[in-house]
């Protein structure tokens, strides 16, 4: 009857590893980050935090803060559908203890999701982050 309980347990183990499952390397360069998004940073990027996370799949999450046109820019390439008002697409879990990620989005914050050919998906929000500024926060992993 051990047996019985066994797929409970697996379940709760699966349950607890959660996004983390993957192994955290060192934090990915800029021409990495851009060649897994697939889209260039904008040049008046700072504020950076990135981490890439590796194993069966490859889950590469960051925040970055840019000028507003650039800011908009560049979420118009990453989600060329565009951006909703207070959409999120579950990319606020995603986040859950990185350096940056909030643990609620900002009012005024829009989001989306793509689909990317080749088995990957991108999820962008987009939120204000000062005068002339807004903050990007993006998810990108395989499927």
């Amino acid at each position: 009857m051990i047996l019985r309980g066994l797929p409970a347990a697996l379940f709760g183990i699966l349950l607890a590893i959660g996004p983390g499952a993957c192994a955290p390397e060192r934090p990915p360069t800029v021409p990495e980050i851009e060649a897994f998004l697939g889209v260039a940073l904008p040049p008046g990027h700072r504020d950076l935090h990135a981490v890439n996370e590796a194993g069966i799949d490859r889950l590469m999450r960051l925040g970055f803060d840019a000028p507003a046109a650039e800011a908009d820019a560049v979420a118009a390439r990453l989600v060329p559908d565009g951006l909703a008002p207070g959409l999120d697409r579950g990319l606020l879990i995603l986040g859950t203890g990185l350096p940056g990620w909030p643990a609620a989005w900002p009012e005024g914050s829009a989001g989306g999701e793509t689909l990317i050919p080749g088995r990957r998906s991108r999820k962008v929000v987009v939120g204000p982050a000062g005068p002339g500024r807004r903050r990007v926060w993006v998810a990108v992993f395989t499927l």
